[in-house]
């Protein structure tokens, strides 16, 4: 009777434990549900409308209403490959009340071809998660005359690739793969919106693009743009009977190391952030609800329903990613890529 009674006296003092322990964390988490309460919450958004960064956004904003009983508004601030947005969320006060759905890829490249329309330090946002990254499809018009990766690989003519800015990911990913393949292209960029540059390929202006898979598989659907290949080394889910570049083609070692950089920094995918210097009790309540958000399986099947699907990203391992991405590179190959994907193909 002893030994069971000091058994049992020896878990109480550890259930106590743990609850004392759990105290100040749950103390902080229902201050922060307090703090929102009531509170208009902006998430940024530097797509244009119907663009994948907005349908991402207002996709999002329910469920942060849920979770944090505010009123959550998306932000549209489209503008300079969505530069304009981030540097407006960089500038914001640290307080919670604006969260940004940021390109991470475009934001790093950006960087690296030192682009003067940045006016924030990437690495120094609050990152609450990646929500998503998905392989790119070059995607062209059924009449232009590239219908397989042969086709690209054999052309005389430059294949015409529309795009918004030289860091806008259909642009860059197109210059990397010409460059890498070594396949003549131009790229004609300025359009507004992924939505605007896939219309001009439908429309014949352009031969065509290149669009994450959410997006490609919408044009492809109705036939107005046919699939040749994807930039990722995996297939992709929605589009399975497009073939993968590494799959196609025979890729010497620099070929594939310059579709090997540009494919870890597609990794880096979208982020939820927030302005630099947030409190770290704020920052890490927002990191647990993105998360919650982004690994609860009635979102993930809504977001699968509306071709929009969420592939979370732990905080710790994409900044992992943005750092690597952000300091690995020469300074000889980071002229290199600052060349081929600023001037090579315009």
């Amino acid at each position: 009777m002893c030994v069971l009674s000091r058994c049992l006296a020896s878990r109480l003092t550890l259930a106590l434990l743990g609850a004392l322990c759990l105290a100040p964390f749950n103390a902080k988490a229902d201050a922060n549900l307090d703090f929102y309460r009531g509170k208009t919450v902006h998430l940024v958004n530097g797509g244009a409308a119907g663009s994948g960064y907005d349908l991402y956004s207002r996709m999002l904003a329910p469920w942060l209403e849920k979770k944090l009983g505010a009123t959550v508004v998306v932000d549209s601030r489209p503008g300079a490959g969505m530069m304009t947005a981030l540097n407006y969320t960089w500038m914001q006060p640290p307080d919670g009340l604006t969260l940004m759905l940021a390109p991470g890829e475009g934001a790093v490249l950006a960087k690296l071809t030192d682009d003067q329309a940045i006016r924030f330090d990437l690495l120094k946002f609050g990152l609450l998660a990646r929500v998503n990254t998905a392989p790119r499809v070059l995607i062209v018009n059924p009449k232009s005359g590239f219908s397989t990766i042969s086709d690209l690989l054999k052309t005389q003519r430059p294949l015409q690739i529309g795009a918004g800015g030289k860091t806008d990911a259909a642009s860059d990913t197109s210059a990397v793969i010409c460059h890498a393949l070594k396949i003549p292209c131009k790229i004609t960029i300025g359009y507004k919106s992924s939505a605007e540059f896939a219309l001009a390929a439908v429309r014949g202006e352009v031969d065509g693009t290149i669009l994450v898979e959410d997006s490609s598989v919408r044009y492809a659907q109705d036939n107005q743009l046919h699939g040749v290949l994807v930039t990722a080394r995996e297939r992709s889910k929605l589009m399975p009977n497009v073939p993968t570049i590494y799959e196609s083609v025979a890729l010497d070692a620099e070929a594939l190391w310059w579709l090997d950089f540009r494919e870890d920094i597609r990794k880096i995918g979208r982020l939820l952030i927030a302005p630099p210097n947030m409190a770290p009790d704020r920052l890490a309540f927002l990191q647990r609800i993105t998360k919650e958000i982004l690994t609860d399986p009635q979102a993930l099947v809504e977001f699968e329903k509306q071709q929009q699907p969420a592939v979370f990203g732990e905080p710790k391992e994409i900044s992992k990613l943005l750092e690597q991405s952000l300091t690995g590179l020469t300074p000889a190959r980071q002229q290199e890529v600052k060349q081929v994907i600023i001037d090579k193909f315009y």
